[in-house]
C-alpha cells in the first residue's frame, strides 16, 4: 500500500483538497488577528483573544459529536465552512462600519471557535469512512501534509496581507477559502452512519462514548494526561509573537516562524505515510516525540540567534506531524464507526478544557516576567506529564483493547 494509492481514492482526493483550502482559510484568520490584537492590546489582549475562541468552542463540542454521529458528516463539514464564512463576512462589515478593533475580533473569534466545534470532529470522523482501512496510516499522512503546507502558507500570505494591506483584507480573503472548500465538499457523497439506534438524548450518547473510552487504556489515559499538556503548550504559543518581538523582529518574521513549523509537521507527515510505526510501537514512538517537542519549545526562548531558533520549530514540526499521523490513525482504526464523532469530541475537550484560563495566566506571566522564565515553567509540567505516560505499559499500548460492550475486530485488534 502507497500514499500515491490513498491519493488515488476520488472522493478522499476531493476531501483532503478542501481540507486544505479550510485549513488555509483557517490559518491566515488566526495569524492575522493574533499579531493585530497582539500588537493593539499585548499579551493580555491577545490572551483575551484565545479565551474567546476556546470559550465559543468548548461548550459546543460534546453536542457536536453527537451531531456528527447522529447527521451526515460531509454534510456536517461543509454547513460548518457556509457559517463561518458568513460570520467573518458579517465582522467585516462591523469593522468598515468602525466598530472597536480588538472587541470585534473577540467576537469574530468566540463564533468561529463555536463553528469550528462541528467542523473539526465531523472531518476528523469523515475521512476513515472515505477510505479502506488498510490506507489508513497514508491517508492520514497526506491530510498531514496537506493541512501542515495550509499551514505553512497561512502565515506567510496572513502577515503579507497585513503588510500590504489590512486586517479587513485578510478576512475577506478567508471568506473566499471557505466558500471554495464547502463547494468540494459538495461533489462528496454522503456516507450513512452504520447505527441502529440514533433516539439516544445528549446525556445517553455521551454515557456511551464515554464507557468505550474507559475500556482503552490508551484512549483514556491519553485524553486525562494531555488536559494538563495542552494547558502548557497553550502558555508557549501565548509567548511566540513576544518572543520574535524581543528580538527587534516584526510581522514577517512571526509568519516565518509558523511556516518554518508547518514546514517540519509536513515533513514529519510526509515521513508517518512513508514509514508507518507499527501498532506494537506507536504509544512509545508517540511518547517520545511529544516529550521530543517540549524541550524544543524550551530552546525557542532561549537567548540564541532567530536562525537558531528556527531550527528548533523546525524540529518541533517534524516531531509533531509524524505523531499526529500515529494519533489519528489510531484514532481511526480503533474506533468504531458510529462513535467516532463522539469520541474526537471527547478527546478534544480533553485537550481544551483547560485552555480558556491558560491564555491569561500565560499573558499575565510573560507580563509579570518574561518569555523565558514562563517557558521554563511549562516545559517543566509538560515533560512531567510525558514521562507518566512512557513508564505505564498500559498507556503506551496503542492496541485496541477488547470488551464486552466493545468486542474487537481482527483488523482494529492487530
Amino acid at each position: 500500500m502507497s500514499m500515491r494509492e490513498a491519493w488515488g481514492e476520488q472522493h478522499l482526493r476531493r476531501f483532503l483538497i478542501s481540507t486544505g483550502v479550510n485549513t488555509w482559510g483557517n490559518s491566515i484568520f488566526f495569524v492575522s488577528i493574533a499579531w493585530v490584537v497582539s500588537q493593539s492590546g499585548g499579551p493580555t489582549a491577545y490572551g483575551y483573544l484565545l479565551t474567546a475562541y476556546f470559550l465559543g468552542h468548548l461548550p459546543l463540542l460534546l453536542y457536536a459529536g453527537t451531531v456528527v454521529d447522529k447527521l451526515p458528516r460531509r454534510t456536517v463539514a461543509l454547513v460548518a465552512d457556509l457559517v463561518e464564512a458568513a460570520v467573518i463576512l458579517i465582522a467585516i462589515f462591523c469593522l468598515l462600519f468602525s466598530w472597536p478593533l480588538i472587541p470585534t475580533l473577540l467576537v469574530l473569534s468566540f463564533l468561529a471557535g463555536g463553528v469550528s466545534a462541528f467542523s473539526i470532529p465531523a472531518k476528523n470522523a469523515l475521512l476513515p469512512d472515505l477510505i479502506d482501512e488498510s490506507l489508513l496510516s497514508e491517508a492520514n499522512s497526506i491530510r498531514g501534509i496537506v493541512m501542515t503546507a495550509a499551514w505553512m502558507l497561512g502565515p506567510l500570505v496572513g502577515t503579507s496581507l497585513l503588510f500590504y494591506s489590512n486586517i479587513r483584507v485578510c478576512l475577506l480573503f478567508d471568506v473566499f477559502t471557505f466558500l471554495f472548500s464547502a463547494a468540494i465538499l459538495w461533489t462528496i457523497p454522503e456516507v450513512p452512519i452504520d447505527r441502529e439506534d440514533m433516539s439516544g438524548n445528549l446525556r445517553e450518547e455521551i454515557s456511551e462514548a464515554l464507557s468505550f473510552v474507559k475500556t482503552q487504556p490508551w484512549l483514556f489515559a491519553g485524553i486525562l494526561m494531555f488536559m494538563f499538556w495542552h494547558f502548557w503548550d497553550s502558555m508557549i504559543e501565548i509567548g511566540i509573537p513576544f518572543l520574535v518581538e524581543s528580538k527587534g523582529l516584526g510581522a514577517r518574521s512571526y509568519g516565518i516562524f509558523g511556516a518554518v513549523g508547518a514546514a517540519g509537521a509536513m515533513i514529519g507527515s510526509a515521513l508517518g505515510g512513508i514509514r508507518p510505526v507499527p501498532k506494537e510501537k506507536r504509544g512509545l514512538v508517540f511518547y517520545i516525540f511529544i516529550g521530543g517537542i517540549a524541550w524544543c519549545m524550551l530552546f525557542w526562548a532561549m537567548p540564541i540567534p532567530f536562525w537558531a531558533v528556527l531550527i528548533f520549530v523546525l524540529l518541533e514540526g517534524i516531531l509533531g506531524g509524524s505523531l499526529m499521523v500515529i494519533w489519528r490513525t489510531t484514532m481511526s482504526d480503533s474506533v468504531d464507526q458510529h462513535l467516532r464523532g463522539r469520541v474526537n469530541s471527547l478527546d478534544a475537550v480533553g485537550s481544551l478544557i483547560f485552555l480558556p484560563i491558560a491564555p491569561l495566566l500565560g499573558g499575565w506571566l510573560i507580563s509579570l516576567t518574561n518569555v523565558l522564565t514562563t517557558y521554563s515553567i511549562a516545559v517543566s509540567f509538560m515533560v512531567l506529564t510525558t514521562t507518566i505516560g512512557l513508564l505505564v505499559p498500559s498507556f503506551r499500548n496503542f492496541r485496541r483493547s477488547h470488551s464486552d460492550d466493545f468486542p474487537t475486530t481482527p483488523l482494529n485488534r492487530d
